[in-house]
């Protein structure tokens, strides 16, 4: 996987300001256990097909570019278990149970999103638990420095599968907005999705690391 330098002007951001005793505080409760395993969860499945426009789908995207963070990851000597390999549907329950499956792992939910205006743009991550946040601000940080979307933040969030898997730090990705033609055009390319698994699993190493 290249080697990026860390995001660091991206995390200081979030670390300072008014709210920055808070966040102090979040770090201090981020489970500091060396994980060696990375559950990926490609959003949707089969008849699910997520956000869609014409025939582009959200859960052909999510799975695309979980494949390619589970090989960065895996070349980084890191286990990854998929809750999805094909385009296969996956109840939220069957995916949190995996999430809570392992010890010394952590869960990554792959999606993409839609705003029914189509004037949503930009990468957003997802957490449930305090414990979670320092990871979604590793992965968030990572996926605006190569992507170059616009960052809209980490934000808690009451999804299922976070809220649900929560014997691991569990956070939900969202890729960009398929409801907005310019992101869309991008992300039906090979390379702009390279550059978002890139910013993924660049993330979770550097959280990994961060430990």
């Amino acid at each position: 996987m290249p080697t990026f330098p860390t995001p660091r002007h991206a995390l200081n951001r979030l670390l300072t300001g008014p709210c920055w005793v808070a966040l102090t505080v979040l770090m201090l409760l981020s489970k500091a256990h060396a994980f060696d395993t990375v559950i990926l969860d490609p959003g949707h499945g089969a008849h699910d097909r997520g956000a869609a426009i014409g025939y582009v789908y959200e859960k052909h995207l999510a799975l695309d570019t979980a494949r390619r963070v589970e090989q960065l990851l895996k070349k980084e000597g890191l286990k990854v278990i998929m809750s999805r390999s094909r385009d296969v549907f996956i109840p939220l329950q069957d995916r949190s149970a995996l999430g809570n499956s392992r010890g010394n792992s952590i869960f990554v939910s792959i999606h993409y999103n839609y705003n029914r205006g189509g004037s949503g743009a930009g990468a957003e991550t997802y957490y449930h638990f305090s414990s979670s946040y320092m990871l979604a601000a590793y992965i968030q940080a990572y996926l605006v420095q190569r992507s170059s979307m616009l960052n809209r933040g980490v934000k808690n969030a009451n999804f299922h599968v976070i809220r649900a898997t929560n014997k691991n730090p569990a956070v939900l990705v969202e890729c960009g907005f398929v409801s907005n033609s310019t992101e869309r055009a991008r992300m039906l390319t090979g390379e702009f999705r390279a550059r978002i698994a890139e910013g993924i699993a660049q993330g979770i190493i550097a959280f990994r690391k961060s430990k």
